[in-house]
């Protein structure tokens, strides 16, 4: 992916994040490494290291080391990425210190969530501990945990222009489909009392919903699947009606959000990571898409195991004021992201 020249560009912008420099020799562990977002945050990472002399140690985390090795076999010859075997349910036994840790790993796929509520809630819950607590004895500098929107739950009149982070909306715990935002939940408290307890030094960002050219191709995401269609050349086939209204933020920019969390958030602060110019309804996503590729959007009737796994509420729209007060800014908004992941996945596919 990195030899794609739009990608690379794409990549090189990125790395102009306000205080980079404080990264520069130390070493981070980021988990999820292949996925949408941990993989695109090595990506920029690696550049600093080429393009910048930044020297920074990077642990790429996952639980298959092969799917390390081909993600990342553009850096096969280069040290500095390490890659490691580990799944976030097991107790860590590093051999290595570590002075940042992204947390990016977690079932995002909402069908598993719906077959797999129980594995779902527990790896949220698990996964955070196990590394606060190796954070908390190996005197790690600083924890950045990816959480997710869905944590908000339901919204209310109060939200009209998204949520901030200090909503809090109601969650059916009645529907096994709430495992997903209660592990967020429960991973961002557990968070907070290590803040508490042992003055952990914790950030959380909470991303919308994330696009771009790193995703996978198994990805069975609405967004994910119809930028495969786009990339094929298929009609856009929508199995709901498409009403709800969503925030989206191109992968390059939400990596980017999220290192500059790590390196100029405040300990025991949420940040929201949303582009408030990519808010679209998924109907909309899949007419984009369609005018991108030339081809069509229409309407499947989902199944009945398609609806357990969808979210009821109308909207679910990030308000990222307070980021963007930071000093952080998207770059590229939904339109143009959406030509881009789809010119890039077509030419890296081809």
């Amino acid at each position: 992916m990195i030899k794609n020249n739009l990608y690379f560009s794409d990549i090189k912008e990125a790395s102009a994040i306000s205080n980079v420099s404080s990264l520069y020799k130390k070493s981070i562990l980021v988990t999820g490494a292949t996925g949408m977002i941990g993989s695109c945050i090595i990506d920029i990472l690696m550049y600093l290291n080429k393009y910048s002399d930044a020297n920074i140690k990077i642990y790429a985390s996952g639980r298959n080391t092969d799917k390390l090795k081909e993600k990342f076999k553009a850096y096969s010859d280069d040290d500095r990425l390490v890659f490691v075997k580990y799944d976030v349910c097991e107790d860590i036994d590093f051999d290595f210190e570590v002075d940042y840790i992204i947390h990016a790993a977690s079932n995002a796929d909402p069908a598993n969530m719906a077959k797999y509520p129980v594995e779902t809630l527990k790896a949220n819950i698990t996964g955070v501990d196990n590394l606060l607590n190796y954070g908390k004895n190996h005197n790690v500098t600083r924890v950045l945990y990816v959480s997710s929107s869905e944590m908000y739950g339901q919204p209310d009149e109060t939200v009209a222009d998204g949520f901030t982070e200090d909503y809090c909306g109601p969650l059916d715990y009645s529907n096994p489909r709430s495992c997903y935002p209660s592990g967020k939940r429960a991973a961002e408290v557990m968070c907070q009392s290590y803040i508490s307890q042992y003055g952990m030094n914790v950030v959380i960002a909470r991303p919308c919903h994330i696009y771009g050219p790193t995703m996978l191709k198994s990805d069975p995401r609405a967004i994910s699947a119809f930028i495969m269609n786009g990339v094929k050349g298929e009609d856009i086939v929508m199995n709901s009606t498409g009403e709800l209204v969503r925030s989206h933020c191109y992968v390059v920019d939400a990596a980017t959000g999220i290192l500059h969390i790590l390196i100029n958030g405040e300990s025991g602060q949420a940040y929201n990571v949303s582009d408030s110019e990519s808010v679209c309804s998924i109907a909309q996503l899949a007419q984009y898409i369609a005018k991108i590729a030339g081809t069509n959007a229409v309407f499947k009737q989902q199944t009945e195991e398609e609806k357990k796994s969808y979210l009821v509420k109308k909207h679910a729209i990030l308000n990222a004021s307070k980021l963007r007060a930071t000093g952080w800014c998207p770059r590229t908004h939904i339109e143009d992201g959406l030509a881009k992941t789809i010119k890039i996945l077509s030419e890296t596919n081809a």
